[in-house]
């Protein structure tokens, strides 16, 4: 009884809302496709079946990316407001969220391109600082913190993404600070961008705004000089040396110092074909010669022509003798070349037993006639520390 009870309600219903269709349609306020869909859902709701919609599903990938945009503003906005403390916190959840293990890669890869397209920027307040293999340590702003995690995210993962971004940075003289992480960036990504970073840097030599209030970041961009072995860049690197009490005259010092250890022979060869460079600073040049190899031929013979250049003096053969017999070179991490390790004990008894054996050659060798009671003095002073270091070791 109540079964068929049930059974007639819901006919009822059904046929008022027919009937009520026909009245609508007669008078042409309601389509028949709207009646239809009436009159179904009354059918589904009298039969007891809830109408309800799926939500379209939000995939992991969206989630992260709004994590991170969100996290970005939060940043901006801690930065502009200049609250240490705020930033301590901000730039502290931003390496949690970006650090390797915790990211999704896609993700923050597009989060990060979709920030920097609006050109937004804010300082940290920190410096320029380099850490292991060529990754910032500090940022001066939040842009060029996140093209350094671009860089790093980029090169993880195969992705062209900081190639892109840092050949159009590099198009527009914007930020010294960009375009040193850029150029990093670019180093990274392509093999065959030697040519292009060469000119790059060179730009960046001669930007007379960045020239005048040298960045930190400009200053560590000289490294790409030491990359590339710009050789093309050596005259404006001795014109910025002459430059009294300007940090472009000790980055263009140290550049040029590593740059002989990397390039030697090409960097002598220069040298000597253009006696001009570096004539302001002789003891520098006198360095970059003593880091010669002395068992390669060709660097050898470089370092002989230098030394019978009538204008190298005494007081620098002096200080070019000192450096052959005690090398040493900067030792920093840089943006993109590794840093120089220190000489072994090895390396420097093999380095020791070469310079004897060239030593002795040139003392026989009337071209340097004139040179004998300096090079008598060379000889004496290699076999003194080479005896140093044989008793320390029988000491042993």
């Amino acid at each position: 009884m109540k079964q068929r009870l049930l059974i007639s309600i819901a006919a009822l219903a059904l046929i008022g809302a027919v009937g009520w269709v026909g009245m609508k349609r007669d008078s042409g306020a309601v389509s028949a496709d709207v009646v239809s869909g009436k009159a179904k859902e009354i059918s589904r709701n009298a039969a007891g079946v809830a109408s309800v919609e799926p939500k379209p599903a939000v995939s992991p990938m969206s989630q992260n990316r709004a994590q991170i945009t969100r996290l970005l503003a939060d940043a901006l906005a801690a930065m502009r407001q200049g609250k240490s403390a705020d930033v301590n916190a901000v730039l502290k959840r931003l390496n949690e969220v970006l650090g390797s293990g915790h990211r999704n890669n896609e993700a923050t890869i597009a989060a990060i391109l979709e920030f920097l397209k609006t050109g937004q920027d804010a300082a940290t307040g920190r410096g320029f600082v380099i850490g292991d293999g060529g990754v910032l340590a500090e940022s001066t702003t939040l842009r060029v913190y996140l093209i350094d995690k671009l860089g790093q995210l980029s090169r993880e993962v195969g992705s062209e993404a900081a190639l892109g971004v840092a050949r159009e940075i590099l198009q527009s003289f914007g930020s010294a600070d960009e375009w040193a992480v850029s150029m990093r960036n670019v180093a990274w990504s392509d093999p065959a961008s030697r040519e292009f970073l060469q000119d790059r840097v060179s730009a960046m030599l001669n930007h007379p705004e960045w020239r005048e209030t040298p960045s930190t970041g400009m200053l560590e961009a000289f490294d790409v000089i030491v990359h590339t072995g710009a050789m093309v860049t050596v005259p404006e690197l001795s014109r910025l040396i002459s430059i009294q009490n300007s940090p472009l005259a000790r980055a263009s010092s140290v550049a040029l110092d590593r740059l002989s250890g990397q390039s030697g022979l090409e960097l002598t060869k220069l040298l000597n074909q253009q006696p001009e460079l570096l004539s302001a600073a002789p003891l520098l040049r006198a360095d970059l010669f003593a880091h010669a190899d002395l068992a390669v031929p060709e660097q050898r013979q470089q370092l002989e022509v230098y030394l019978l250049r009538p204008e190298v003096d005494a007081r620098e053969r002096k200080k070019f003798f000192s450096s052959l017999i005690q090398t040493g070179q900067f030792v920093s991490n840089n943006l993109i070349t590794p840093a120089v390790s220190p000489e072994t004990p090895d390396q420097a008894s093999a380095r020791l037993d070469v310079l004897t054996r060239t030593v002795n050659g040139w003392l026989r060798d009337d071209r340097f006639s004139s040179l004998t009671s300096e090079l008598t003095a060379l000889g004496a002073r290699v076999n003194h520390i080479i005896d140093e270091i044989t008793a320390d070791e029988i000491s042993k």
